[in-house]
């Protein structure tokens, strides 16, 4: 399989950097525009990791998800993930990542031009401040907000702790919050090249639904 996931990286990389140069006329048109094609290379992009390495997916409860602005709080386990999500949910994502990333060239740019919101983790509460403003900017459309509450990729088996800032979010935007379990890391593990042959599952769980208190939501969360 290394065979195998070397080539889905080539053909990965070969795919980014056409859509990166080929759709460069993008930042003078509609964001709205931009995310039919940004949805388009993530749906490719799963083609060729299932026609190089075999690896599927599949997801569940996906009529949980409410027909409103909601607050999504994924597990994360790999990149796949980070990828899919554009083109599983109805409105591609608003994503909140490490600003270390806005560094990748071509990443960065379109990362800023599709409405996503980078943080700097080193800064602490200033942080958190930043996220929630920039979140409450974006109550005006339906996109969703994705937040991975782990703050970073977890090995499958490893015990998960929530960082706060989803917490801060949930309390702030007054909206609800779907929690998402998945197992991509079973298939694409971390830290690691090889890719391994079958179905990833993204689960939608019920709704959380806005003002329950702090520890209780946090409860219901994990």
């Amino acid at each position: 399989m290394l065979f195998r996931s070397l080539l889905y990286y080539l053909l990965f990389l070969l795919n980014l950097l056409v859509f990166c140069i080929a759709f460069l006329p993008l930042f003078v048109m509609p964001r709205s525009i931009g995310l039919k094609v940004l949805s388009i290379w993530a749906k490719l992009s799963q083609k060729l990791l299932f026609y190089s390495c075999k690896i599927d997916f599949e997801v569940i409860g996906r009529d949980k998800i409410p027909n409103q602005k909601i607050l999504i709080a994924s597990k994360h386990q790999s990149a796949w993930e980070t990828i899919n999500f554009i083109h599983i949910l109805k409105e591609a994502p608003i994503m909140i990542f490490k600003r270390e990333l806005l560094f990748i060239p071509f990443f960065g740019l379109y990362a800023l031009k599709f409405g996503h919101i980078a943080i700097n983790r080193k800064v602490g509460l200033s942080s958190i401040k930043s996220m929630i403003k920039k979140a409450k900017e974006t109550l005006d459309n339906n996109r969703p907000i994705l937040i991975f509450p782990e703050g970073t990729r977890q090995d499958i088996l490893s015990e998960s702790t929530y960082k706060r800032g989803i917490l801060a979010l949930y309390k702030s935007l007054n909206i609800p919050c779907v929690p998402v379990a998945l197992n991509s890391g079973k298939y694409w593990p971390k830290n690691s090249i090889k890719k391994i042959p079958g179905k990833i599952t993204v689960e939608f769980l019920d709704p959380i639904p806005p003002g329950i208190d702090d520890n209780e939501f946090m409860r219901i969360l994990k």
